[in-house]
């Protein structure tokens, strides 16, 4: 894969099965705790899930990172967010943030949370500067290495 030079525009698509390859080494490089295949594929096809693939613009074959979120009545759960190591700091999780709450917004979301890692100061920087403030704490959400979640709302979206 190549890698960024600055920043980088990208364009957000549904993610396809075809995508999955590419997706899981991303996701074994970003997480103590990855998803599976079969869960991918059971957001792929679950309604209420949306999940996307960041592609730079004028480089339709590449794959620089994925974000997915579920709606629950009129809320936007964001539950994956991930850049590839190569392509980190040049603007990629900012991008697809953003992509996304328009696309929740035209499918009638009117807010958003998500949960991130409490020592995750990056994550929490960047939802901080896209109007999520932290609401609580859920006590050892995350498995490896145990940790305390932050739990983060935007309202409105």
């Amino acid at each position: 894969m190549k890698r960024a030079v600055g920043r980088v525009a990208i364009s957000l698509e549904p993610m396809q099965l075809d995508d999955l390859e590419t997706v899981l080494l991303i996701e074994q490089q970003s997480f103590s705790t990855p998803w599976s295949s079969s869960m991918f594929r059971s957001e792929v096809r679950n309604p209420t899930s949306h999940l996307f693939v960041a592609r730079p613009q004028g480089e339709p074959g590449d794959i620089v990172g994925y974000l997915g979120y579920r709606v629950v009545i009129d809320e936007m759960h964001i539950v994956i967010v991930a850049v590839d190591p190569a392509w980190r700091r040049q603007g990629v999780a900012q991008q697809m943030l953003c992509q996304a709450m328009a696309h929740a917004r035209d499918a009638a979301c009117t807010k958003a949370t998500l949960e991130v890692r409490a020592s995750n100061n990056a994550a929490q920087q960047l939802y901080y500067r896209h109007g999520f403030a932290p609401v609580g704490v859920r006590p050892r959400y995350y498995m490896r290495p145990p940790e305390d979640a932050l739990i983060l709302w935007r309202d409105p979206l």
